[in-house]
């Protein structure tokens, strides 16, 4: 029994160790200087678009992110939403819920564009670990300086090690692969028509060769007179079916080329 009283006392005394290990990071609500018109709905978007990526970047064996509740619960709603223009206002804030770290983004308007300027500081000392500032002609524009520049923020913080995301590279245009466009419809019914045209001719030839047979056999002596009257009608037949089919064969040939000139 004292044994497992031993080792229950040293893992409850490993947790707290390890909670007196991690630092506390607050990120206030994003605040606007009145002038910008931004739903709230749109502030609180960015702020939890904050919160997630110092939940990405920091890591969670050395930093705790607190959540928005329970920086209301410590400091109220009225403190919560308060916003600070001085290093000293953010790092009281930052003691005030215990946390190591505190930051907070503020809107404003530059001409006819939105401003977005965030700055992280050390609550204990008041030192500034990293700020930024953009601007964009929109709240979509603001989301965008908020996705390049805070990675980089928190990754300046103590145990961080941050690695930047490799920009993508440029290739060339004509170093890309054309992708396999799909055969047209023309291209198959100039091959129909191919092949039906050299078909034609192929009887056309034939034909030929039937005309010279029946020719050869009339040329040969000794035979009837009604003999040679039938060989050479087969003669006139096969010289006539072989001229059609070489005038059909070859239009519907050269219609096939055509087809895969033009379309």
């Amino acid at each position: 029994m004292r044994r497992m009283t031993y080792v229950l006392a040293l893992l409850l005394l490993a947790v707290a160790a390890h909670r007196q290990q991690q630092r506390r990071v607050a990120i206030l609500n994003t605040e606007d200087d009145g002038d910008t018109r931004v739903e709230v709905s749109d502030l609180n978007y960015l702020t939890v678009r904050l919160r997630e990526i110092a939940v990405k970047i920091l890591p969670k064996d050395n930093y705790s992110i607190m959540t928005a509740q329970s920086i209301i619960d410590m400091l109220g709603k009225d403190d919560a939403r308060k916003v600070c223009k001085e290093a000293q206002c953010l790092a009281e804030i930052g003691r005030k819920v215990s946390a190591d770290y505190v930051g907070q983004a503020r809107l404003g308007r530059l001409g006819g564009n939105l401003t977005i300027s965030m700055e992280l500081y050390n609550s204990v000392s008041g030192s500034l670990v990293d700020s930024f500032t953009g601007n964009a002609k929109d709240v979509f524009g603001l989301l965008a300086v908020l996705n390049e520049n805070a990675p980089p923020m928190f990754g300046k913080m103590p145990d961080v090690v941050y690695v930047p995301e490799p920009e993508p590279t440029l290739v060339p245009e004509d170093a890309v692969p054309k992708s396999v466009q799909p055969v047209k419809t023309s291209f198959w019914v100039g091959i129909g028509l191919n092949v039906l045209g050299a078909a034609v001719l192929g009887y056309a030839v034939y034909e030929n060769g039937k005309a010279k047979d029946a020719f050869g056999r009339y040329s040969e002596k000794g035979h009837p007179q009604d003999y040679y009257d039938a060989e050479w009608k087969k003669v006139e037949d096969s010289r006539s079916s072989r001229n059609m089919f070489y005038i059909i064969g070859g239009a519907i040939l050269a219609s096939g080329i055509g087809v895969h000139i033009w379309f």
